[in-house]
């Protein structure tokens, strides 16, 4: 940032488009505007599919900035509604709003995660249910009020067979990590 204060000129727009813990983009955006400069702190999720169609972003910072980057960002946005029209962005808030909105987005991804984490240990282990019937009890969810994208593949997951032993993938995969 201190390298590009020296070179943008007064209405210049930094952008950070990383998942930036919020009270550092509230410096960097007090900092960034006490040289004349507009920042704007933007949250983005989507991972692979967010690549490869549009992210959802979470913007905030210097409200100035909206209007000049707001069709930048809802162009290249993932896109929801009945004919997918309607951009998964919009203005959030002043200063780290929108890092702020992104941490609580991935709470709650992460709490989801979680729930799903125990009651497939709850219902393979503890009740006895194969992987098969967890993925047809997944995808049912998935038609009703439970849809979202981590039930869908959750249920995707569960019914996947490993293709050489006709085993279910999940029980092949082993619960540990090497390092790098």
């Amino acid at each position: 940032i201190q390298q590009l204060v020296e070179v943008l000129e007064p209405g210049d727009i930094i952008i950070d488009g990383g998942n930036t813990h919020f009270r550092d983009t509230e410096r960097r955006t007090r900092y960034v505007e006490s040289k004349g400069l507009l920042y704007v702190g933007t949250g983005v999720s989507g991972g692979e599919e967010g690549a490869r169609f549009g992210p959802s972003m979470m913007p905030g910072g210097s409200e100035q900035a909206w209007p000049e980057v707001k069709p930048i960002f809802q162009a290249i946005a993932a896109k929801v509604g009945p004919k997918g029209e309607i951009p998964c962005c919009e203005w959030v808030g002043p200063r780290g709003a929108g890092h702020y909105v992104k941490m609580v987005h991935n709470g709650i991804e992460y709490a989801d995660m979680q729930l799903i984490a125990e009651i497939y240990d709850l219902l393979h282990r503890g009740a006895g249910l194969s992987n098969a019937e967890l993925a047809a009890i997944f995808a049912q969810w998935n038609r009703e009020e439970l849809q979202s994208y981590l039930i869908e593949i959750t249920a995707n997951i569960l019914a996947r067979l490993d293709e050489e032993t006709g085993q279910p993938l999940v029980d092949l995969i082993l619960d540990e990590a090497a390092q790098k």
